[in-house]
Formats: C-alpha cells, sequence, structure tokens
C-alpha cells in the first residue's frame, strides 16, 4: 500500500460532517482515500481542487442541516430555514437530505472514476497506434529487404541449377574417360567463372566510377613516367559490358544501329556465352559465321527452340538458310563495335573484318571431319530417354548410308527386305502413320552396308515391333526423331563440337567420301543411293536411273570406308 501511495496521488476527505477533528485512534475510520489517477503533480493538484471543491459543497449542505454545529460558527441557522431549505428541495426529513447528499456524492466519485478511465484509455490507444506506426515501418522495411533477397536467390539458384545439371551429368556418366572428363571440367570452371563475374561486376564498376587522377607532385615528377598499359595488361571485360559501355550509351548511334547490333550480339551470346572480348579472336569469328550460315531463315519465329535445335531442323528438313548478305550485316555490325573497342586499345585486332562474303554462292553443307568422328567414339553417350543402343544404331545407319535421320527413325521391321540376293533397306511412304520421303526420288531402296550386318543391324530387330528403333516416340505432331535429335543436340555440347556440326552433317560425310573415291563409282549411283534427283534431269538419265541394278548400288554403299569407326552394343 506504501509503494502504491509512492506511486500515485491520493486525496483525503474527512468523514466528520460539522468539522470536528477525530482522535487518532479512530482518525482511518474517519476518512476517505481517493486516488487521482495520475502521477504528475500538476495534474493532481488539478484534479485535488476540484474535488475541493465538491467534496466543500457537499458538507456545507450537511452543515446546514445537522443538530450540531462546529463551536467556530457563531451563526445558527434559524429553524424557519432549513423548513424553507427542504421545501425547495422536496425533503420531507433530515435523512432524504443525507441521502440526497449521499447521492451527489457518489455521482461525483464516478464522474472521477470516468474521467480516469477515460485517461488511461486515451494513453492506451496513443501506445497502440505508436505500436502500429512501428509494425507498418518495419513491414516496409521487410519487403525492401525481401525484394533484395530474391534477386540474390534468383541468381543463386540460377548457378545452382547449372550446378546440379554438371553434377548429374557426372553422376549418370559411369565410365567417364579422360576426353569427357576434360569437358566437364572446362564446363564448371566456365560456370564458376559466370557466377564469379556476376557477383564481382557491381564491385568492378563501382571501383571502376569512382577513380581519380591524384595530383602530380615534386616528388612524383622526379620519378620516370610509367609506360601506357596494353590491352594484356587492361582489365578484360565481357561482350555485354562492351556494348553498353561503347555502342548503347552514345547519343551520336541511331536507335536502330543500337537495336540491329544488340540482336547480333544476342546471338553470338546465345551461342557462345557472354565472353571476354579479349577471347574472341578469329577461330570464334569463322565458328560464328558457320553458325550464321546453317540456321534457317526462319530463325526467331519458331517458339520453344534453342539456337542449336534450329540448326539441326534446318539440316534435316532441308529449308533454306541465312542469306550471305544477312550473315554480312552480322559480322559488319561486331566490326563496327570492335573498331572503337581497338582505338580504345581495349583488344589488339579486329577478328570480324576481311571475311568471305560471296553473295552469288551458297554456302556448303557441313560434313564430319575425321578428328570430329573420333572424339564421337571416346565420348560415352549421356543416360537419357534415348537409349545408348538406339544411339549407337541410328548413328551407324547413318554412316554407313547416309540417310537421312527421319528416314532411319521411321524404318519399319518390315522394311529390311532381300532384294536381287542383296539385304536392303526399303524406304517408302507409310499413310498409315502419314509419312512420307521428302521428295519422289526419296523412294528408294538401300543395300545394307557389310560392316551395319557385321556390327548386328539385324539383332536391334524386336519380334512384335512395329519398328526397328522401337524405343523411339513420336511425337503430337507425328515426328518420330525430335526426342532423339535434342538428344544429339545435347551431346554435341557436351563434346565441345561447333554448332555447325549437326547429326546431317553424316549425310554429307557419305556424299562427299563417294564423290572423291578413285573408283568406277558413277554420280548416278550415287544421287540413287542418296535419293537426290539425278544431276541431269533429262528424260534418258531419269530412265536409266530407275534401272539401276542392286549390285552398282551394292558397289556404291560398300566403297563408303572410314579408318576406324564402330559403336560396339551394349547388349
Amino acid at each position: 500500500m506504501e509503494k502504491l501511495r509512492a506511486q500515485t496521488s491520493w486525496f483525503t476527505i474527512p468523514l466528520s460532517p460539522c468539522g470536528t477533528r477525530s482522535t487518532s485512534s479512530d482518525s482511518r475510520k474517519n476518512e476517505i482515500w481517493i486516488s487521482l489517477g495520475t502521477a504528475g503533480k500538476v495534474e493532481a493538484r488539478r484534479r485535488a481542487a476540484e474535488l475541493h471543491a465538491q467534496t466543500s459543497d457537499v458538507f456545507r449542505g450537511l452543515r446546514s442541516v445537522s443538530r450540531s454545529k462546529p463551536p467556530s460558527e457563531m451563526n445558527v441557522m434559524p429553524m424557519d430555514d432549513n423548513a424553507d431549505f427542504m421545501t425547495k428541495h422536496g425533503f420531507k426529513t433530515k435523512d432524504d437530505v443525507y441521502r440526497a447528499l449521499l447521492k451527489k456524492y457518489k455521482d461525483m466519485l464516478a464522474t472521477q472514476e470516468t474521467i480516469r478511465k477515460n485517461d488511461i484509455s486515451s494513453a492506451e490507444m496513443a501506445g497502440q497506434i505508436k505500436y502500429y506506426k512501428s509494425v507498418m515501418q518495419h513491414a516496409h522495411d521487410v519487403r525492401v529487404l525481401s525484394a533484395g533477397i530474391e534477386k540474390v536467390i534468383a541468381v543463386a539458384l540460377d548457378s545452382q541449377n547449372h550446378m546440379t545439371a554438371m553434377t548429374r551429368k557426372l553422376i549418370e556418366a559411369a565410365n567417364i574417360n579422360s576426353a569427357e572428363k576434360k569437358v566437364l571440367e572446362n564446363e564448371i570452371k566456365r560456370l564458376h567463372d559466370t557466377l564469379l563475374s556476376t557477383f564481382t561486376k557491381a564491385l568492378d564498376s563501382r571501383s571502376a566510377a569512382t577513380e581519380i587522377s591524384v595530383p602530380a607532385t615534386a616528388e612524383t615528377e622526379t620519378k620516370p613516367k610509367k609506360v601506357t598499359a596494353t590491352p594484356k595488361t587492361r582489365p578484360a571485360i565481357l561482350l555485354t559490358e562492351a556494348l553498353n559501355r561503347f555502342l548503347n550509351s552514345k547519343p551520336t548511334k541511331s536507335l536502330e544501329t543500337q537495336r540491329d547490333t544488340s540482336r547480333t550480339v544476342a546471338l553470338f551470346i546465345e551461342a557462345f556465352g557472354d565472353l571476354s572480348i579479349r577471347n574472341i579472336d578469329g577461330k570464334v569469328a569463322g565458328d560464328f559465321r558457320d553458325v550464321l550460315f546453317s540456321l534457317p531463315a526462319s530463325h526467331g519465329k519458331t517458339k520453344n527452340l534453342s539456337l542449336q535445335e534450329e540448326i539441326e531442323r534446318a539440316a534435316s528438313h532441308d529449308v533454306s538458310t541465312l542469306s550471305a548478305k544477312t550473315v554480312k550485316n552480322h559480322f559488319m555490325r561486331l566490326s563496327s563495335l570492335w573498331n572503337d573497342l581497338l582505338r580504345r586499345d581495349m583488344v589488339e585486332k579486329n577478328p570480324w573484318g576481311n571475311w568471305d562474303f560471296n553473295l552469288t554462292k551458297k554456302n556448303p553443307r557441313r560434313a564430319w571431319t575425321a578428328e570430329e568422328m573420333d572424339k564421337l567414339l571416346q565420348t560415352p553417350w549421356p543416360l537419357c530417354s534415348i537409349p545408348a543402343d538406339t544411339f549407337k544404331g541410328i548413328t551407324m545407319v547413318a554412316a554407313y548410308s547416309g540417310m537421312r535421320l527421319g528416314e532411319i527413325c521411321n524404318l519399319r521391321n518390315e522394311d529390311i527386305e532381300t532384294i536381287d540376293g542383296v539385304l536392303c533397306f526399303r524406304i517408302c511412304a507409310h499413310p498409315e502413320d502419314s509419312w512420307s520421303p521428302k521428295t519422289e526420288a526419296g523412294e528408294r531402296l538401300v543395300p545394307i552396308h557389310s560392316t551395319l550386318l557385321d556390327w548386328g543391324i539385324l539383332n536391334v530387330q524386336k519380334t512384335g515391333e512395329k519398328y526397328l528403333f522401337s524405343e523411339l516416340k513420336t511425337s503430337t505432331d507425328g515426328n518420330r526423331g525430335a526426342d532423339f535429335s535434342r538428344a544429339f543436340s545435347r551431346y554435341k555440347m557436351m563434346m565441345e563440337l561447333p554448332p555447325a556440326v549437326t547429326f546431317h552433317g553424316f549425310r554429307h560425310t557419305v556424299s562427299t567420301l563417294l564423290r572423291n573415291q578413285n573408283s568406277d563409282i558413277r554420280e548416278l549411283w550415287i544421287d540413287a543411293l542418296l535419293g537426290h534427283e539425278a544431276s541431269h534431269k533429262s528424260q534418258g538419265a531419269t530412265t536409266y536411273l530407275s534401272g539401276i541394278e542392286m549390285q552398282n548400288l551394292k558397289r556404291t554403299v560398300e566403297a563408303i570406308q572410314y579408318t576406324a569407326f564402330n559403336l560396339p552394343l551394349l547388349g
């Protein structure tokens, strides 16, 4: 109780209605302690004064009707005044007066209590408002922080996805050899460098922006001048950074120039990644030229296809590719950017100039080189939806016949026939499957190479299955080679082969081998084997082409010879 009294102010009301002092022994029985509901001295004085005024009115009325008066009061209210007071206020007896005064006193106490509770409620509400304001500010800070964290998470997840993909490849490759190990190590290093570049790019740009030149002093002037930094000592920058710093930020460049150059750079990055400008040399420029000449003219209009898949589509369907003029324009944009870099000593030379863009001749198809085929033999087929034996079978047929991918994938078991004592693949239309060869000349007989027979192509057949390569699935648009084409594209990327090298390149490899033979293999026989239209579309040539003997076709296919190209079956 003493502690409570020390924390708040109290008002004491003596209960002696006549103002007489009570003895010390019963003083607590004749007093009422009322809390003023505040610890502030100024507010306590105000409330005490108000209570004092109201209690004074109460006791003044009590004294007027009391039988005993205090000794200090010399004037006694006459009886007639008491009667008039009671009549005026409607009191019949003195007890009515006491009850009325007591009720007024209780109402006064209730009013004071209401005021006290209202003050407490106001204080609590003010505290809640302050709390809600702090909560709202905290929520705003959390949103800002979350936005920053989401950006960091996006970068981290992208890097994690790349790392996860590489880890999966390592797990799936049960018998990894030295060649594939080197490929994977290079890819992991590239991903690491990309991740490191992402997090340090902001710091590098900030450091470059805050560099200032230090004024020369007497001490520094006596020292020999430093040699101007050469391109090898300058910090390397990525292609996108060079584009933004030296082209898109220049008001003198038209919006059309900026837009077209940005598209060319985006196409390059899709093919080779965002390389350092120092690493882009003549070899890379040549590879990019091959990529451009291999892209279909409709590139960019087909959704959900990667650059490599576009190249495969153009090759397998023999669609028209980008014109020499379009390729030249891409090179001119990059050459203009490199000239600016060259003037700033950012690079040593411009690899985009002095290329041949003969607008009168079409870029020849790309065949596989001996080194590339040897690399294919040394690189295991990764685990995927296409079994390894299916990959080996399709690849062996392409290498030893020159057949198109669509023709191989649609081979049925019934299409293996013996004609004039020679086992052949019959390539013909399948009306029930809505498939047919690309051209009229595509319907033909292709003798099975002896290497394929020794390899075990007939063992690929499965009883009860319709197709020779039964593991392939038909896509929604009726294409049985779509899954294989995508898987082979990823396989090529793993081998780090140039984008211009495609599966269709086996067909060009066979054509090159046959046409370079120092034998009596005739052009008409080669056209018949590959399903080409006759070189001379005269009536005589067409008649002769349809009447070629099977033994001549057998001689032609057996002329396809490699130093060593064999993919052994697993089972």
